[in-house]
C-alpha cells in the first residue's frame, strides 16, 4: 500500500498526534516514515531591529539544533516500535518544503496535522491547506485539537 510516507512537525505536542497517526500508518504498511521538521527562518521583519547578521544566524542554528535533538529524539521512540525511521529539519516554508521532501522520497503519502482555521490563520490559510492543493500524492490531515 504505502512504501514512504512522509510526516510534517513542528516540534510541538500537538504535532506529535500527526507522527502518531503516521506512525501507526507506517506499522501497518511497512512503510519507511520520514519525520521532517521545517524550520522557517528569521526574516528581517521577524529580527530584532538592528541586530546584526551573525546574530540572526546564531538564533537560526541553535534552533535548528534544538529541533533537530527533538526529532531525532521522536525517530528513536519510533524506532523501538520497529518502525524503520528517516529524521531530518529542514529550512524553508513548511508546504514547500514538506511537498519538495515527499517528491524527493518518492512518497506516496503526506502526514500534516491541523489544529484549525482560527483567527488570523484562517485569513492567511493553513500549512494543511496549501498542502493538499500543492501535493500530487495522498495527503492525510490529523484533527490535532
Amino acid at each position: 500500500m504505502y512504501e514512504h510516507i512522509v510526516v510534517g512537525t513542528d516540534c510541538s505536542e500537538t504535532a506529535d498526534r500527526a507522527v502518531s497517526k503516521a506512525a501507526e500508518v507506517a506499522k501497518l504498511t511497512g512503510a519507511t516514515l520520514h519525520l521532517v521538521c521545517v524550520y522557517r527562518e528569521p526574516t528581517p521583519a521577524m529580527a530584532v531591529a538592528d541586530a546584526p547578521t551573525i546574530f540572526v544566524s546564531n538564533l537560526t542554528a541553535d534552533a535548528v539544533e534544538a529541533q533537530t535533538v527533538h526529532v531525532e529524539a521522536l525517530a528513536a521512540r519510533l524506532r523501538v516500535d520497529g518502525i524503520e525511521v528517516e529524521a531530518r529539519v529542514e529550512i524553508g516554508a513548511a508546504a514547500t518544503t514538506l511537498v519538495g521532501v515527499a517528491e524527493a522520497v518518492d512518497a506516496d503519502l503526506l502526514v500534516v496535522g491541523d489544529r484549525g482555521l482560527k483567527g488570523v490563520r484562517g485569513l492567511l490559510g493553513s500549512v494543511p491547506n496549501r498542502v493538499t492543493h500543492r501535493a500530487s500524492i495522498d495527503v492525510l490531515v490529523v484533527h490535532t485539537t
